[in-house]
């Protein structure tokens, strides 16, 4: 944990209720980032995202300052997306089809290449966006986020062996899927 974001928790649980804005501006993209890829879409990634603040915010006696915020932060973000695609296939189960249309890929090719930014990043990240979700929500903690194994673990619930795992397969599908676009763009369409 920082010292920026030491004080700032500190400050919350002083009361002060605008702390809130400083962390909210330092991990907003970033955790944005991590949701879209879980939910795969814009609006509802946002509305996660806002939740996991209030959470964090309405939870922060909970949070140990010997620890890093972002792998507590991204937990509460990664519980809170898991409950939302839940939400989705029981209301998609119970209804025959989901409740929200589904967005055009363009929405969301549209909010990941706005994180994205060279053509070389996005190729791999769209081969991230169509892992299975357990692995993509691996990647992205170990990768981009730098988040310890113990903490992915812990922000999914599981043990270190099945992120292990996660990791293993996703970096194979990755391969796999990377080598074929390669092969692809060498022999063209």
């Amino acid at each position: 944990m920082t010292d920026s974001d030491r004080e700032v928790v500190r400050a919350i649980r002083g009361g002060d209720r605008e702390a809130l804005a400083h962390l909210v501006q330092r991990y907003q993209g970033r955790l944005f980032g991590l949701v879209l890829m879980m939910v795969r879409r814009p609006a509802a990634a946002d509305e996660v995202t806002q939740d996991a603040f209030v959470r964090a915010y309405t939870h922060i006696d909970q949070y140990d300052e010997q620890r890093p915020f972002y792998p507590w932060l991204a937990a509460i973000a990664v519980r809170l997306s898991q409950n939302w695609l839940h939400r989705q296939a029981r209301a998609t189960g119970r209804e025959g089809t989901a409740l929200e249309d589904a967005p055009e890929p363009s929405a969301d090719a549209e909010a990941l290449n706005s994180l994205i930014v060279t053509e070389r990043d996005r190729e791999m990240w769209r081969a991230v966006a169509a892992l299975p979700s357990g692995e993509r929500t691996a990647v992205i903690l170990y990768y981009r986020d730098e988040l310890a194994v113990r903490d992915i673990a812990h922000a999914l619930g599981v043990t270190t062996g099945t992120i292990k795992t996660l990791l293993f397969r996703a970096r194979r599908h990755l391969r796999k899927r990377l080598q074929a676009s390669n092969a692809i763009e060498e022999t063209g369409p």
